[in-house]
């Protein structure tokens, strides 16, 4: 009966550690979507490109805000480190919908403003949660 026990304990670590692997993998797509469509904004004067950019952003901002940090790994759902990590990214998806709106007005230069302040709100929340 022991061998089986351990089995059964051996297998349910390896499943725990293949989905915090896999949660981590998807996060980690998002923010690569998250940073090529940035670039993209910044970089672009062509609205249907940075609309584009905006709503693949947006997409991986609401994807990555419910998974959780490898840094955070542990965390209640509820805890204050949990409550600023889901709060980083309604700021981030309140900043990505200014710059949509200022794209689909045709102000490309104010939306790349915007896209700077997307950019330091992304710096001060990789110090925290990286």
């Amino acid at each position: 009966m022991r061998p089986v026990s351990l089995v059964i304990l051996s297998t349910t670590l390896l499943c725990s550690a293949l989905s915090l692997s896999a949660q981590a993998a998807d996060l980690e797509g998002d923010m690569m979507s998250l940073s090529d469509g940035l670039s993209t904004v910044i970089s672009s004067n062509n609205n249907q490109a940075m609309q584009q950019a905006l709503t693949d952003m947006r997409h991986a901002a609401e994807d990555a805000k419910t998974a959780t940090p490898p840094s955070l790994a542990g965390s209640a759902p509820q805890s204050p480190a949990m409550q600023g990590w889901r709060s980083a990214f309604d700021q981030l998806l309140g900043k990505i919908s200014q710059a949509d709106q200022l794209v689909k007005q045709g102000k490309l230069t104010e939306a790349k403003q915007v896209a700077q302040q997307i950019a330091v709100l992304r710096n001060e929340n990789h110090r925290k949660y990286r």
